[in-house]
């Protein structure tokens, strides 16, 4: 054996020590923040934006009279002048958040990508967790006459959440490509395949602790509305939910840290001209412009790439129609079913459990026992989760079927679960394998704005339908429809034609750089002289 191969195989070691914190503090991520979104946003959210818009509401057939009985149809009066449905209220203050979500998460990741650490994305999430936790906490301290308070936190909290989900999305590339890299010493396995099977395996892991972290604030969620004294108060879970995210996300300090580089990569040109922009640019006021530049070359970097567009169409599709059925769900059962707190957290528990179910079985058992690629195991969730949907639909046609009861909403909540947790595994896993590399934050900004600019379109048009009809089950039709319209366009993508793209594409943008770097170098020298 070699000096040479010994020093390699010293360097793999701690390479590889390194990335294995870096993936725990990846598992941290999802652990801490995911029931916010899972919890507070899909189940206590909605029920507190009906509840503070009913409160401030009046009769729908008599303006004059507040809505006092909670099978009364009401409209809340928006700045004494506009009426809205208080479903619709929930619905509208969702699209708004998005918007504003959308607009934070593409600054702040194109600002991350020029850095290009591991370490700095780790304070980034931990920065944004801390004021997100902090203002679902605040969320929990509002009165009900605070009819405008509560919109404008949930705001502010989506939108840190959005960040970390962006900037912790683009670090399962890396940390997957790392392992590959470093797990076998000096003969590192980087081939598609198991690239592939890593990014499924520690992307079904961290989807199952998320959804796991999920079903124990609920759990501990009914137990304090159960203990509070009108077996009623949402907000004691808002709050566990907050504190929950704001002591979990402290060791992705620790954990999260970049790799040193060996003397070939540090020597290498790329470096050099990655280093060279960020020192010039980082600081400056105009960095903050980055991301919505690096996000347009993305998306003309993306037309090249025909596979990264077919997924953004099809989950932009996929997407707004499964956020949308949970949020149309919750309100559906509490204005039509008149289930009580406790009967809707106990539905989001067996869509936490089967959402932990569905994204550790699915990606990693029934994909490889029957063989399927990614791409195809999507084609079959969506299918599956157009039931959804159609069942209610049938509501129509039927006096017995079609969410007519409560226990009906206890099976479908076994059936969404599979669906959301398949979904969040395998989507991010999907999309990771088809962008270029080093371009993760910028890329998955994409996905962010996709999958969540498509939530600023179906709670409008929801909350329009609810506002003219007054009647939320026309949502149903909304929704089959889009799931409907979602499968031929995933049924064309194929990953590994997109993965050969993005790599084609980032050998063209390298070389690029690299002939730009002599150029920017001389101009630099030009200016120290």
């Amino acid at each position: 054996m070699t000096y040479n191969s010994i020093v390699n195989m010293d360097y793999s070691n701690v390479a590889l020590q390194l990335t294995k914190k870096n993936i725990k503090g990846w598992y941290f991520y999802s652990f801490s923040s995911e029931p916010f979104v899972v919890s507070a946003v899909s189940t206590y959210i909605p029920l507190l934006l009906e509840r503070f818009a009913r409160s401030n509401g009046v009769k729908l057939d008599n303006h004059l009279l507040p809505c006092t009985s909670v099978s009364d149809k009401c409209v809340l009066p928006l700045f004494n002048k506009y009426y809205v449905d208080t479903s619709s209220f929930a619905l509208y203050t969702f699209s708004v958040s998005v918007l504003f979500q959308t607009i934070v998460v593409v600054t702040v990741s194109g600002i991350v990508d020029l850095w290009n650490s591991v370490r700095l994305k780790g304070i980034v999430l931990v920065l944004f967790s801390i004021i997100g936790a902090i203002s679902t906490i605040l969320i929990s301290r509002l009165e009900e006459s605070q009819i405008y308070s509560l919109p404008l936190l949930y705001i502010l909290a989506n939108s840190c959440f959005g960040v970390i989900n962006v900037v912790g999305n683009s670090l399962l590339p890396i940390f997957v490509n790392d392992l590959c890299k470093y797990s076998n010493g000096i003969s590192p396995d980087t081939s598609e395949s198991s690239v592939e099977k890593l990014n499924s395996i520690i992307s079904g892991r961290g989807a199952s602790l998320g959804y796991s972290s999920a079903l124990l604030t609920q759990i501990v969620s009914m137990y304090l509305v159960h203990k509070s004294k009108t077996q009623q108060d949402i907000q004691v879970a808002v709050l566990f939910v907050g504190v929950w995210w704001l002591v979990w996300q402290a060791p992705m300090l620790w954990l999260f840290n970049d790799i040193p580089q060996t003397e070939e990569e540090t020597a290498s040109r790329l470096s050099r001209s990655r280093t060279y922009y960020n020192n010039k640019r980082i600081c400056s006021l105009t960095s903050l412009g980055y991301g919505w530049r690096s996000l347009w070359n993305a998306f003309k970097h993306a037309r090249l790439l025909k596979d990264v567009m077919i997924f953004l169409l099809g989950w932009f599709i996929i997407s707004d129609s499964v956020t949308t059925i949970n949020s149309t769900a919750i309100l559906f059962a509490k204005t039509e079913l008149d289930m009580v707190t406790l009967n809707l957290i106990t539905i989001s528990i067996i869509t936490m459990v089967d959402a932990m179910i569905g994204a550790f079985v699915i990606p990693q058992f029934l994909a490889k026992k029957f063989n399927l690629l990614p791409d195809q195991i999507l084609v079959y969730i969506i299918i599956w989760t157009s039931f959804i949907p159609f069942y209610g639909i049938l509501g129509f046609f039927f006096e017995s079927i079609g969410l007519k009861h409560k226990f009906e909403m206890y099976m479908l909540a076994v059936w969404y679960g599979l669906a959301l947790g398949g979904l969040s595994a395998v989507s991010r896993s999907v999309f990771s394998l088809i962008i270029p590399r080093g371009k993760e934050s910028t890329f998955f900004s994409m996905f962010s704005m996709t999958d969540k600019g498509s939530s600023i379109i179906g709670p409008f048009l929801i909350g329009l339908v609810t506002d003219k009809t007054h009647e939320i089950r026309y949502a149903f039709y909304l929704l089959f429809g889009l799931l409907m319209l979602a499968l031929p366009v995933m049924k064309s993508l194929d990953v590994s034609r997109g993965r050969r793209e993005a790599e084609e594409l980032m050998d063209v943008i390298s070389s690029r750089e690299v002939s730009v770097e002599p150029l920017s170098s001389a101009g630099q020298h030009e200016q120290n002289d």
